[in-house]
């Protein structure tokens, strides 16, 4: 039997729209009763605390509806094998997950390829600056992903998303390599439907050239 000590959690931030992975340990709240959870924008993003270590509250701020949800919990579905969906309380979407890595990745990763009937059941489409493009290069990135095509030069295939406006950024968990796919354009997207692979390459590196999406396009036929 594995006793898991530490979970993820991933919510996106109100302030900034973007969604990241943060580790949650048993083991801080033998120090103190709360915990903190801030974007990487500087927002909070949730609070998790108890009083005895067995149940446990998390508030969380929501995107959907800018205000505030609390859920409890007890101290083994937190740090569990399972996944738990944050949900708000108002329209019942998806805010965040809380798991292990693995199953925190799929979940977003889903969500992300259902975004277009989310945007438009919540009339929330007018947060992108062209929504058409924006599902589409989500669609073509989810399809990397679910085929094992999605990678970084240093091997892994921990690759994170964050949602923006105009664009996608892909971002490494292993390394931090990160690289940006822009969804402003119908070149944009058109660009990135003819990618068969995308490797995120080391800025640092000689010669890199990773401005923008890229990667191994599918030959034309004679």
């Amino acid at each position: 039997m594995i006793v898991s000590t530490m979970t993820i959690v991933a919510l996106r931030c109100q302030a900034c729209g973007a969604i990241d992975f943060h580790g949650l340990s048993l083991f801080t709240f033998s120090q103190q009763k709360t915990q903190q959870i801030n974007c990487s924008c500087g927002a909070r993003l949730l609070t998790v605390g108890t009083k005895d270590r067995k149940r446990f509250y998390i508030q969380a701020h929501c995107i959907m509806c800018e205000s505030q949800h609390l859920f409890w919990y007890l101290r083994d579905q937190l740090w569990s094998q399972q996944l738990l969906v944050l949900q708000c309380e108002e329209n019942l979407v998806e805010i965040g997950f809380i798991g292990p890595r693995d199953k925190v990745k799929a979940a977003i990763m889903k969500q992300d390829k259902s975004l277009r009937e989310m945007a438009e059941n919540l009339g929330v489409v007018e947060y992108f600056e062209n929504p058409e493009v924006m599902y589409g290069v989500l669609d073509s990135l989810h399809s990397l992903t679910e085929n094992g095509r999605l990678t970084c030069s240093c091997e892994s295939q921990q690759i994170s998303v964050d949602i923006y406006p105009d664009r996608v950024e892909l971002r490494c968990e292993a390394c931090s390599n990160n690289q940006v796919c822009y969804a402003e354009s119908d070149h944009d997207l058109q660009m990135i439907k003819r990618v068969k692979e995308m490797q995120i390459e080391d800025p640092s590196a000689p010669h890199s050239r990773n401005r923008r999406a890229r990667g191994r396009r599918s030959k034309k036929s004679p």
